[in-house]
């Protein structure tokens, strides 16, 4: 009985091997006392046996983009409606769509960070203006598209849209692939990370793109603010505006970033 045992054991270890299956080893001899004893089962809990280790097949890969989750809280977008008068300041006259003039009226109080002499204490103090208005996002990242009716007159009141995304860039990221990309607006708007104004873009221009790498801070958080401010009469948008980290758009579910350690 032993050698047939033996025999069909070996024929089963062929065969696995065949289909590059990993069989257990048979077993050498097998021992029958007939002793009870030797069927009771053991059922003391093992020690120091965490299971086989890792298997190390000597292949890299590249690492992932970074995950939705992990990369902002999403778009809060502050929209008043109120009418600001843009004649108050002769330095700051308002004369065409989109000027840049314009920023210096927003009603955060903070003249749009324009000749600011504390631009990062100011940047906080409209990112505050924002949040306590609209703590939580109103919408989740992806490609943006805001319309609204307006009324305005032209060139002597605007309202002020903020749009703002506090995000996430760990310390292995590369903070060069990360640039925020928009198509037309009416009637203009200003583009602003971390307390430094990277551009404009004015009606009629078409689109634009901004990259973030110069401002952005490694595991901290980082803040963009863009302001829509409209000056004429019958709407105001965005349109397709989004994160981008290299060719990837940067979407998903409204998800706070990681706390540092």
């Amino acid at each position: 009985m032993t050698v047939m045992r033996l025999l069909m054991f070996s024929l089963l270890g062929l065969g696995c091997s065949e289909y590059l299956v990993v069989s257990k080893p048979p077993v050498a001899s097998v021992v029958d006392t007939g002793s009870a004893a030797d069927d009771t089962p053991d059922t003391d809990p093992p020690t120091g046996d965490t299971g086989p280790p890792p298997s190390d097949t000597g292949e890299t890969t590249s690492p992932p983009p970074p995950p939705p989750d992990t990369f902002s809280y999403g778009w809060h977008i502050l929209d008043e409606g109120d009418w600001v008068s843009t004649t108050t300041d002769p330095d700051h006259p308002v004369t065409y769509h989109g000027d840049t003039d314009t920023y210096w009226y927003e009603p955060s109080g903070n003249h749009g960070l324009l000749s600011s002499s504390t631009p990062d204490s100011d940047f906080e103090a409209m990112r505050g203006y924002v949040l306590e208005r609209v703590p939580e996002p109103t919408h989740s990242l992806g490609n943006l598209h805001y319309y609204a009716d307006s009324d305005v007159d032209s060139f002597r009141y605007a309202t002020f849209t903020y749009i703002l995304c506090d995000f996430w860039v760990g310390s292995t990221d590369d903070p060069g692939l990360y640039h925020l990309d928009t198509g037309p607006v009416d009637d203009g708007i200003e583009v602003m990370v971390n307390g430094a104004i990277l551009g404009f873009l004015r009606l009629d221009e078409g689109g634009d793109s901004w990259n973030l790498e110069d401002h952005i801070r490694l595991d901290a958080r980082n803040t963009l603010i863009v302001i829509l401010a409209d000056n004429a009469e019958r709407n105001k948008f965005i349109q397709d505006m989004a994160f981008w980290r290299g060719e990837i758009m940067v979407t998903g579910v409204v998800s706070p970033p990681p706390t540092p350690q």
